[in-house]
């Protein structure tokens, strides 16, 4: 987990050294029982106030637009972990593969957590042969690309922090791969976003970034990439009624 999290933390401090802590090293602690690990970066003294829409919408721009996928493709050198499990993160050519592969590595934690749910496995199942097609294909129709774009991938509310010295914002605890730009801002929907579901960071974001085409299917991409941060999520839950609600 903390391996992810550390390499992670590398490739976007090599993009934006200006909004990661400087990661140092990770590992395990030898005279520790239960086995417990380590993850060493610059110490930032943080407050808790909410990011500064302007701030946060810039720095993540320039992340998003610096950025450079270093095989060309969807995905990571490493699995990385959002909460306590594993995306599968296998390099792709493909967007809208490479996403169905992550919904399928989430769906297949979920039935391992939390056991068989027929009504979701039949949701899950025509996300992926009929939804996904329709929403994400145009991403990549008509001499369209998705490019490659790193990501935090677990951009919450409790993620991004404000230096008390000088006010800039840094993001931390991340669990990184490469995928279009708006997977990043789909979290933002979720119901524990309580301070990052103010539109204001949403269209802040926009305003800079722009959407992909076509952009009349924003809304439908948004939410499609939720479900996919919900439903990893609520593997990471298993014997609550995450699931169920």
């Amino acid at each position: 987990m903390l391996e992810g999290e550390f390499n992670s933390m590398v490739e976007l401090y090599k993009t934006s050294p200006n909004f990661v802590p400087k990661p140092y090293a990770w590992g395990q602690l030898s005279v520790s029982r239960p086995a417990t690990y380590y993850l060493l970066c610059d110490f930032i003294e943080m407050g808790n106030k909410n990011p500064d829409p302007v701030q946060l919408a810039t720095k993540l721009v320039q992340l998003h637009q610096s950025s450079k996928s270093p095989t060309g493709m969807f995905g990571f050198h490493i699995d990385t972990c959002q909460g306590s499990l594993p995306q599968q993160t296998a390099w792709n050519q493909s967007w809208v593969d490479f996403y169905i592969q992550l919904v399928r590595g989430a769906m297949a934690l979920n039935t391992e957590r939390n056991g068989n749910w027929k009504n979701l496995e039949q949701l899950v199942d025509r996300l992926i042969t009929h939804v996904v097609p329709q929403v994400l294909g145009p991403l990549e129709a008509d001499g369209r690309v998705v490019k490659p774009t790193l990501i935090h991938g677990d951009l919450w509310d409790g993620n991004i922090g404000t230096n008390l010295e000088n006010g800039e914002l840094y993001i931390f605890d991340a669990s990184a791969y490469y995928a279009h730009n708006e997977m990043e801002i789909a979290m933002w929907r979720a119901r524990f976003c309580k301070t990052m579901s103010a539109k204001i960071y949403l269209n802040s974001y926009l305003n800079r970034m722009g959407i992909s085409k076509p952009v009349d299917q924003f809304e439908d991409r948004n939410r499609i990439y939720s479900v996919y941060m919900t439903l990893h999520e609520s593997a990471c839950h298993n014997g609550s009624n995450f699931r169920e609600e």
